[in-house]
Parts: structure tokens; sequence; C-alpha cells
């Protein structure tokens, strides 16, 4: 644990502080007022980012990600898909089972206010706690921070696990406390996937060099 910890200590750490923020903005504001607020500040160029930042904790992307690793190292390939897939399991099990009268921002507005939305975006309307999102996108950097094990490459992911997540709100799919209990979910599961593979001894190569192993014996 302590090892698998070390390798993403950075990522961590900075989610930790962005979560106490968060906590205290939840805690201190109503999540309709916090959406309203948010929801003012918008511009062509950012409409554009946000539309497509958020594409990044989807199907295609997490599959293509995992494929890169899997060329380098079967094991945190392995380790990273069991647990952005799990974790994307618990929050689809809270936000269709717990909390599936929580209803998402264009619903909840609908006749109330009028908030900006980005064009070409479908806006769904039910289970919108927790983020699905969310815990997509901090799985996979986290998972990408993990294999790459540089801190360069750690801070990118979390910048970028961040703006996927704040996206959901920018797009107004979800509230600000959909993004934040996302994250904690898919930080927490691919962490515990992640430490559990670690010091196993299987998959230690990746496809790459499996491939170059065949080809040199042929």
């Amino acid at each position: 644990m302590k090892d698998a910890f070390e390798k993403v200590k950075l990522f961590i750490s900075l989610h930790a502080i962005v979560l106490i923020a968060s906590f205290l903005v939840i805690i201190l504001t109503d999540k309709h007022e916090l959406h309203l607020w948010f929801n003012q500040f918008h511009h062509p160029v950012l409409d554009q980012v946000f539309k497509y930042a958020t594409r990044m904790a989807e199907g295609m992307m997490i599959a293509f990600m995992v494929f890169i690793v899997l060329i380098y190292k079967i094991r945190y390939a392995v380790a990273g898909l069991i647990g952005i897939v799990v974790s994307g399991m618990i929050t689809q099990f809270l936000k269709r089972i717990v909390f599936s009268d929580y209803y998402r921002p264009s619903k909840v507005f609908e006749g109330i206010a009028n908030l900006h939305f980005v064009d070409g975006v479908s806006l769904h309307k039910a289970f919108s706690f927790p983020s699905g999102h969310s815990t997509g996108a901090f799985a996979l950097f986290l998972f990408l921070a993990f294999s790459a094990n540089n801190r360069k490459v750690e801070i990118l992911c979390y910048a970028l696990a961040l703006i996927t997540a704040f996206s959901r709100v920018y797009l107004s799919q979800h509230f600000f406390e959909d993004i934040t209990v996302g994250s904690i979910v898919g930080i927490t599961v691919c962490f515990a996937s992640l430490a559990l593979f670690k010091n196993q001894k299987w998959g230690e190569k990746g496809l790459l060099a499996n491939f170059e192993t065949n080809r040199n014996r042929s």
C-alpha cells in the first residue's frame, strides 16, 4: 500500500487539498445557488473546451489509454481497468438505486432559471448524484499517473482529471457535489485496485515485449 501511494502521492495530496476546499464550499452554500453562480461564467472558447474535455472520461478514451498501458505493462493495465470498471459500477449503483431521485440541473431549473447551455451537448435529466464522468476521470488519470511514475505527468494527469470533472458542472450535467463525490469514488476504488496488484509478479512486461520475444524466437 505504501509503495503504491508513493507513486501517486502528489496526485492524491493535491486532491485532498481540493476536497477540503470543496466540502467547505458545499457545506456553506446551497447547491442550487452555487450552480447558478458557476453558470454565469461562460465564454464561447470555454464552451468548446469543456464540450470536448468531458469526453476524456468516456468509453473510447478509457479503452485507448488502457490499451496503451497494456503495451508496456500488462499487470498495471489489468489493475487500472478493474479499478475503472468497479468504480463505475459503484457510481451507477449509487445514482440509479440509492440516489435515483436526484435530478440534474437542466431538470431542477426547468422553468425557473435560464441556464447557459452549450450547443451540441445532449442534456440528461435524471441520475445526477454522483457523477459517473467524474468517477471515470479520476480513476483513469490516477491510473495513468501511477503507470507513468513521473511527477510532471502526475501533475498533468491531475489537471486533466480536474478539468474533465468540472466540465460536468460547466455543461450543467451535474451539480458541484456530484462531481466531488464522484471523484472520491474514482480515486478510492482505482487506488485500491492498483495497490492490490502492484507487487504481484505476473504481467511485468507488456504486449510489446512479448511480441518482440516471440519474434526473436522465430
